[in-house]
């Protein structure tokens, strides 16, 4: 169909607007009110993910892992059944908020070199095992000063759940005195490593700074004089940088990379969270801590990307939710109604089709964001 003059010319004078305001985000103008309110969403989105979804997750994390400690430290003094399961129950819950922070790992969780202590993976059994059956006495300080390979998140879990081979259960009967004394120390210094990220981004993110900022005041304050975010499309950039990765991690890493070439090659010991067999809700919730971040709350549809992107390219906005929807539902497929863990998923070849089924949904969201979502805010 031939357009009409008068409808190209509105075309036109739409595109130079849409360019206008993508211009006046990279450099912070608000030189006319359509521009002035294009920057008020901008920052309104900014603060939404930062304060809503961020920090409020982080303050999640370190709830929880206190919680868990604290548990810990009762299911040591008091090694009944029911203590040693409220410890498993919570180890599961605390996992929920860590695995919801992995669509946005930037900033002190890099600089201060907290995600190995919280989450290194794969962890050394070898050594955990020694020092379990030749330590007297494990306590926090002594724990403090190991590797990460026997620290955080798997570290309680093997200690909670057992090695995850045959079930996911464990009984308070195969729980070691050297084992609950490691489980409290453990735990214990997990909390600190998940305080210490909170407190980075809400007071200071240099904790050797005294007038360092917190991390969140300067994603919150863009601009010329911000040494690590000169403009609101940085920010966005870093948000979307921060999708990206954990679509590839998910993707090529935690399920393509235990799957290996064939069923002969399926490797379970790479299966990361394969003691308590909560690999796919840990997937799910790195789907959900994307999802999070785009529209801009926990949960709930809030402030997020999603609005600046629906204005611009609604079919984009469109194509985005439902590749995210799908990725999550994908992974929930692979359990199938055998209720299978990742582990065995791996090791059966229709187990491993609805894997593959989830590496390409994850590879077209990836593309998606990279491809298209990325340059709306280049």
């Amino acid at each position: 169909m031939i357009k009409s003059r008068l409808t190209i010319t509105i075309a036109a004078v739409g595109a130079l607007a849409l360019i206008g305001c993508m211009e006046d985000s990279k450099s912070g103008a608000t030189g006319s009110p359509a521009a002035a309110a294009e920057v008020s969403v901008e920052q309104k989105v900014i603060e939404t993910i930062t304060n809503d979804v961020i920090v409020s997750t982080y303050a999640d994390l370190k709830s929880e892992t206190r919680k868990l400690a604290d548990l810990s430290k009762v299911l040591q003094t008091h090694p009944t059944q029911a203590n040693l399961e409220a410890a498993q129950t919570q180890w599961k819950v605390s996992r929920v908020p860590w695995e919801s922070t992995e669509g946005f790992l930037f900033g002190p969780v890099d600089s201060l070199g907290v995600d190995p202590a919280i989450d290194s993976w794969p962890l050394s059994k070898v050594d955990l095992d020694q020092i379990l059956a030749t330590r007297a006495n494990i306590d926090v300080d002594f724990v403090r000063q190991l590797g990460t390979d026997v620290q955080g998140f798997h570290t309680a879990e093997y200690l909670l759940f057992g090695d995850g081979v045959v079930t996911n259960t464990k009984t308070i009967a195969e729980m070691t005195p050297a084992q609950l004394q490691y489980l409290t120390a453990v735990t214990e210094v997990l909390a600190e490593q998940t305080a210490k990220l909170y407190t980075a981004w809400t007071e200071r993110h240099d904790p050797t700074d005294a007038s360092s900022k917190a991390f969140a005041t300067i994603l919150l304050k863009p601009g010329t004089e911000n040494e690590f975010y000169p403009s609101r499309s940085a920010v966005f950039q870093e948000l979307v940088q921060g999708m990206i990765k954990i679509a590839v991690e998910v993707g090529t890493g935690k399920i393509a990379g235990p799957m290996g070439g064939d069923v002969s090659t399926a490797d379970p010991s790479l299966v990361e969270s394969q003691f308590s067999w909560n690999s796919l809700t840990d997937f799910q919730n790195n789907i959900v801590s994307m999802r999070n971040v785009y529209l801009g709350g926990k949960g709930k549809v809030g402030l997020g990307l999603s609005a600046l992107v629906v204005k611009k390219n609604p079919a984009l906005d469109a194509k985005i939710r439902g590749e995210i929807d799908a990725a999550e539902a994908a992974i929930g497929a692979i359990a199938g109604t055998e209720g299978w863990s990742f582990t065995i998923a791996i090791k059966d070849e229709t187990g491993r089709a609805r894997s593959r089924a989830e590496i390409e949904a994850l590879a077209k969201l990836e593309a998606t964001l990279t491809q298209e979502l990325l340059p709306v805010f280049q």
